[in-house]
Formats: structure tokens, C-alpha cells, sequence
């Protein structure tokens, strides 16, 4: 009985134009060298095992990368959560798997399979390429998506580059919080701030606003509230809600009960519509 042929490598191989790749530009551009690292050991961990990765979970996973890297630069699961997530988003792991806790991808496997043609391995769980490289149009579990172009060892992806950079939009799939509702209003508030100014948030700077936030209100349900004034105001940072004492109120109501308190005039205050005054005069000017 002959032995089962090694499924896992012990090298791969990668292209001299590896950084000329406009998916590695975007995840250099979004996330730093350190992005770029990330997507290094979850290759590597990939070969390992063969041409794909399974995890239990991707917490697990992204606790494994920390201990991998170190810890004195990155600490955060989320982060690394985050660029996993874009990975797959640009193109570079296939999403629909992802989402099963499979990583993998159609250059993945390209590149495994370039090593392993002499190899008689066993290539149909996850496969999603046939023998000539294709995607496959039923691929196992799901099809791939148009946009799942993956990097090949001899080839550049045919993408526009300009067409990538715009992309920097709020993904649905990052994890900025546990709270499924204050994850979603947070993303509603980086939006609304991509919206309002010329260039979208740097990761960096959104990391911020996500720690900022994480640091105000003595629970979720206050963190919610006040991220919904910031969305609604359509302010650049978080406030705390400004919570009415019983004093306040009771000014309040003695302001409205004896009129203006400054002392300066004892009559009724009147609201003028001035465009509408102006308007008026330019008239009687006229007239004469």
C-alpha cells in the first residue's frame, strides 16, 4: 500500500511583481505593511495544510496571528479581523467561503496546484478551479463570485487601478463592535463623515473614532444613543449626551414665566424673516 501523498507544502512560490498587484497596493494602502503581514502568515498557515485553511472559528484564528506576529504590534483581534475581511473583499480570499470559516481562493490554488502537478493529492473539497487554472462555474458549496480574481504567481490581475482606490467605502463585513446595533450605527457614522469630506477616513483614523467611542457611556445602549446624535448632527466626533438636572429645568420654566432675565428689556423678543425685510425695503426704494 503506497503512502498517502503530503498535502500540506513546504515552500510556495511568489512573483517578482508581487507588489505591482493592484489588490496588494489596495491592502498596503488600507492597512500598512502590517496588513500586508497579516495576509503573509495567513498564506503561510494555508500551505501548510494544503490549499485551503480551515479554523473552528475566526477569533481563534486571529488570536493564533497575534501570537504569530507579536503582540507588541498588533494586539487587537478586531484589527486583524478587519484586514481578513478586506482580503476577501478585494479579491484575495473567496468571501463565500470565508464566510464558512474555509480560507482560500482561486490564485490560491492556482499556485498549489502549479507545485503539486507531479503529486497525485486528492484536490475536490473547496476546489474551485479545473485543470486548466478556470474558475469553475459550479464550484463546491458556492460559486465565485465576478470579482474574485485572485493573484497568480505569472500573472497580473486585468483591474483598473483607479477603479480599486475608489472603492474605500464602510464594509458590512468588518467588526467594529460585538453589538450587532452599535456596529451598525458606527458604520452609518463613518459613512456619513466618507460623505461629507473630499477623501474617505484612513483606517488608522476610523480606529480612533472606534476607541474613542468604546471609551464613552457606561454601556452599550449609551454608546448607541450617542453615536446616533453624532450621525444625526452630522458632527466629526462623539459627545457625550447631555443629560437636563432638575435646576436647569427650573431656570427654565422661570425664564418663560417672567420673560427675557438679562435685565436689558422687559418686552417680547420677535423672530424677523431678514431676507424678506430686505426684500421689502428694495422695494420702497424703488417705488421712490
Amino acid at each position: 500500500m503506497g503512502r498517502r501523498p503530503k498535502t500540506g507544502l513546504t515552500y510556495f512560490p511568489k512573483d517578482v511583481d508581487y507588489y505591482d498587484d493592484f489588490k496588494i497596493m489596495d491592502l498596503i494602502n488600507e492597512y500598512g505593511p502590517l496588513g500586508q503581514t497579516i495576509y503573509d502568515v495567513l498564506l503561510c498557515m494555508i500551505y501548510h495544510e494544503g490549499y485551503y485553511l480551515a479554523v473552528p472559528s475566526m477569533e481563534q484564528l486571529a488570536v493564533k496571528i497575534i501570537k504569530t506576529i507579536g503582540n507588541r504590534w498588533v494586539r487587537k483581534k478586531d484589527f486583524v479581523l478587519q484586514v481578513i475581511y478586506y482580503c476577501a473583499d478585494i479579491g484575495l480570499f473567496h468571501k463565500d467561503l470565508l464566510n464558512q470559516n474555509i480560507i482560500t481562493s482561486v490564485g490560491i490554488q492556482r499556485r498549489y496546484d502549479e507545485v503539486t502537478v507531479r503529486n497525485k493529492v486528492q484536490k475536490e473539497k473547496y476546489w474551485l478551479i479545473d485543470k486548466n487554472g478556470q474558475p469553475l462555474l459550479n464550484a463546491p458549496l458556492n460559486a465565485i463570485p465576478d470579482a474574485e480574481t485572485d493573484i497568480s504567481v505569472t500573472e497580473k490581475p486585468i483591474n483598473d487601478a483607479d477603479n480599486q482606490q475608489n472603492k474605500r467605502k464602510v464594509n458590512k463585513t468588518y467588526i467594529y463592535f460585538s453589538n450587532p446595533e452599535l456596529d451598525e450605527v458606527f458604520r452609518l457614522f463613518i459613512s456619513m463623515r466618507n460623505h461629507n469630506q473630499k477623501s474617505p477616513l484612513m483606517p488608522e483614523q476610523i480606529e480612533g473614532l472606534r476607541q474613542e467611542l468604546s471609551t464613552m457611556g457606561k454601556d452599550d445602549a449609551e454608546r448607541i444613543a450617542i453615536c446616533k446624535q453624532a450621525f444625526n448632527r452630522g458632527w466629526k466626533g462623539f459627545y457625550p449626551i447631555k443629560k437636563e438636572s432638575g435646576k436647569k429645568t427650573q431656570a427654565g420654566t422661570k425664564k418663560a414665566a417672567t420673560g427675557n432675565i438679562n435685565g436689558f428689556h422687559n418686552f417680547d423678543e420677535r423672530e424677523y424673516d431678514y431676507d424678506a425685510l430686505e426684500k421689502k425695503l428694495a422695494g420702497k426704494g424703488k417705488k421712490q
